[in-house]
C-alpha cells in the first residue's frame, strides 16, 4: 500500500503500526462528518476519561485508492 500522508478533513497523518493516527486532535465536528465521507465507515467514538487520563478518541474503517485501513486519532481542538 503506498503510504498515506493526508486525508481530506483530518490533515496530516502517520503510520502507526498497523493504523493510521491523525498528527493533531481532531474537532469533534470533523469527526462527526467523517461517516459522511465515501473514504471512511464504521465511526467508533470513546469518551474521554475522568481526570483527564485519557482523551476522547476516534476509529474509523477507512479505504483510500482501494487500500483499506484503519484511522486513529485524539478528539479535541486543534493546536495550530
Amino acid at each position: 500500500m503506498k503510504a498515506i500522508s493526508s486525508l481530506p478533513l483530518i490533515g496530516t497523518v502517520r503510520r502507526d503500526g498497523i493504523a493510521y493516527r491523525t498528527a493533531d486532535p481532531v474537532p469533534i465536528d470533523v469527526v462527526s462528518g467523517l461517516i459522511r465521507e465515501s473514504w471512511c465507515s464504521r465511526l467508533v467514538v470513546t469518551d474521554a476519561a475522568a481526570g483527564g487520563e485519557s482523551p476522547a478518541e476516534f476509529t474509523a474503517m477507512c479505504v483510500v485508492d482501494g487500500q483499506p485501513f484503519v484511522l486513529v486519532g485524539r478528539i479535541g481542538r486543534r493546536t495550530d
